[in-house]
């Protein structure tokens, strides 16, 4: 009777324990809340991860969750944001902010992506998980914005490829040249580097004495840009014309100069 007695007390102790910290835990979440709407980062970041030590399974948790990985993002700390958006997916999966969740740590990626004449690491994750989001949420609100990063992730990369080229080009290694140019053509044919690409190309067919194939590619560049009248474009094929002379020319010299030697 005294041992029943006992637990019903020690029961009654822990419940009102409980009762007693809900306040106090749901009290972190509003913190934490309250300092992010300030733009105080640091102060939420800390209410929340509180919040979410003491309320793992509260209906609440996806959306502390969600706001602390916001927190990092916009306090630019966006690999610890990645971290926690990820997190809000693996923990909580059923909840509605799992779109947004994916759709911000493609953000980050984007973030991430330094100039092009750096490393593209970060580039290609962000190409890849905005090209995924696309494919999981083909109707989502953020597909026209998620479509417009695509473009210049692949422009980026377009140029990092192109400017590779141009190296090679200035070491008059026109083999590795006509490659990469070819490579920047056939991988990022969507982005404006490809006409680059393809006037890079024409010239190099040039010097490598290729009339044939320059021929092609010339052709190639007139019929898809045919209503391009860029004086961009004017200048360069002018320029690939009088190369083409001169190239022409220098070789009928040489043939001359050989015959003279017998």
């Amino acid at each position: 009777m005294r041992l029943k007695l006992f637990s019903i007390i020690i029961s009654a102790i822990l419940l009102i324990g409980c009762a007693g910290n809900q306040p106090n835990q749901n009290g972190s979440y509003i913190k934490g809340k309250k300092a992010f709407q300030n733009e105080n980062w640091r102060q939420a970041k800390d209410q929340l991860k509180l919040f979410l030590l003491n309320n793992p399974g509260s209906n609440k948790s996806d959306s502390a969750q969600f706001l602390l990985a916001e927190s990092y993002f916009n306090n630019e700390k966006y690999l610890l944001a990645i971290s926690e958006y990820k997190q809000l997916k693996n923990r909580y999966s059923y909840s509605s902010l799992v779109e947004k969740a994916e759709y911000k740590i493609a953000q980050s990626y984007v973030k991430l992506s330094p100039i092009y004449q750096r490393d593209q690491k970060y580039t290609r994750k962000a190409l890849q998980h905005l090209q995924s989001f696309i494919d999981k949420y083909p109707d989502s609100k953020y597909v026209d914005e998620t479509e417009e990063k695509i473009k210049k992730m692949r422009t980026k990369l377009a140029k990092k490829l192109y400017s590779s080229a141009v190296q090679y080009k200035k070491m008059g290694r026109w083999q590795a040249a006509s490659i990469y140019f070819e490579k920047t053509i056939n991988n990022y044919y969507d982005t404006p580097v490809a006409k680059k690409a393809q006037v890079g190309k024409a010239l190099c067919l040039i010097k490598l004495r290729q009339f044939e194939k320059y021929k092609e590619v010339l052709e190639k560049i007139k019929s898809q840009y045919e209503s391009d009248d860029s004086n961009y474009l004017k200048k360069k094929l002018a320029y690939l014309d009088s190369t083409y002379k001169e190239e022409k020319e220098e070789m009928k010299e040489e043939k001359e100069e050989r015959k003279g030697r017998f």
